[in-house]
C-alpha cells in the first residue's frame, strides 16, 4: 500500500484543490481552509465524491504540506507529520502501524505527542496528563 508521490500536484476541480499522493485506498489533496491549509484523505471510488475520512490542519504553507506528504508512509504511519489540528475522528490507524511504534505515539488534538507535551496553551489532552 506504499504512496505514490506526485512530482507535480495534480489539480483537483471537485474538490478546488491538489492531489499530491495516492495509495491503495485514498488520494491525497490539500485544499485551502480559511486560515489553515487542510491535507483530506478522499477514499477511492464513489464515497470520495462526498466526503473525505481524515484530515490534518496545516499552516498556510503549500511546501510545507508537500514535504510532510513526501516524507510520510502511510502504509506504516498513522499520519503525516506537522500538522497542528485533527478535524475528523477517529484517527487514522496505518495498516503496518506495528512497524513504527515510535512514531505512532498518543498524539494529543495538536498533533504534539502526548508524552512530550504539546505546545498549545489549554490543550485538552495535555491537562488529562498532567492530572
Amino acid at each position: 500500500m506504499t504512496a505514490v508521490h506526485h512530482p507535480q500536484p495534480i489539480p483537483d476541480e471537485h474538490w478546488q484543490g491538489e492531489e499530491l499522493a495516492t495509495d491503495d485506498t485514498h488520494r491525497y489533496l490539500w485544499i485551502w481552509q480559511g486560515f489553515n491549509i487542510r491535507l483530506i484523505a478522499i477514499p477511492h471510488g464513489e464515497a470520495g465524491q462526498w466526503g473525505y475520512d481524515h484530515a490534518w490542519c496545516y499552516p498556510q504553507d503549500p511546501e510545507l504540506v508537500r514535504e510532510a506528504v513526501e516524507e510520510w508512509h502511510p502504509d506504516v504511519e498513522d499520519e503525516p507529520s506537522g500538522w497542528h489540528k485533527r478535524p475528523t475522528n477517529p484517527v487514522r490507524r496505518a495498516p503496518r502501524r506495528d512497524e513504527a511504534p515510535h512514531y505512532n505515539r498518543p498524539r494529543c488534538v495538536h498533533g504534539c505527542y502526548i508524552q512530550d507535551g504539546c505546545r498549545t496553551i489549554n490543550c485538552p489532552d495535555q491537562e488529562r496528563t498532567s492530572a
